[in-house]
């Protein structure tokens, strides 16, 4: 998108960050490009403000004292990111990115279906497809899927959830559900 283009409010993905490790400094940077509404919460602020990174929404059921000016102070409601993504949606968000570097993916995250969840972290993009998903890779490109598969096309099982692809060209993924979970490397 070149410099003039505007970017209304809540058009980019919202940013959930859980761990500020999830990811590495440029793909955080690029992530922070177009000002996206930051989430986090209570443990994990201190982390984030000292990375200069300015937090819109903290979802916290403690007192802190924040070095930045208009924090929207939310409680916790169930989980953090139950509560993040509830408030998103009510916002009007339409996605989100969670960096996260915990390596289980809860699939409840991604049963919100008024907003489109992936999740970075751990060298890894997590996103929701629809069973049949189709994808271009070159050859040898690792795929992980997180749900359980009646059958693929152009993959080559590695190990649990691990997958390569047999060649260049499109792979598939045909999921037992209407919906499944797909990791690519970042």
């Amino acid at each position: 998108m070149s410099s003039h283009h505007i970017v209304k409010e809540d058009q980019e993905p919202a940013l959930i960050i859980v761990d500020t490790e999830g990811v590495t400094r440029p793909q955080l940077n690029q992530l922070l490009e177009w000002n996206p509404i930051v989430v986090t919460h209570h443990e994990n602020a201190q982390s984030v403000i000292d990375k200069g990174i300015k937090v819109d929404v903290l979802i916290t059921d403690k007192q802190l004292d924040l070095p930045q000016d208009h924090v929207l102070i939310l409680p916790i409601d169930g989980t953090f990111l139950d509560t993040a993504l509830t408030y998103l949606v009510g916002r009007g968000c339409k996605a989100a990115n969670i960096i996260s570097n915990d390596a289980d993916v809860d699939v409840s995250l991604f049963r919100h279906i008024d907003i489109h969840v992936t999740v970075l972290g751990d060298g890894k993009r997590i996103f929701a497809v629809k069973s049949g998903f189709r994808k271009w890779k070159p050859q040898g490109e690792p795929v992980y899927v997180y749900t359980a598969v009646t059958h693929t096309l152009g993959l080559i099982r590695q190990g649990e959830n691990h997958y390569i692809t047999a060649k260049d060209g499109f792979y598939a993924i045909h999921f037992a559900e209407q919906y499944g979970l797909v990791g690519e490397c970042l």
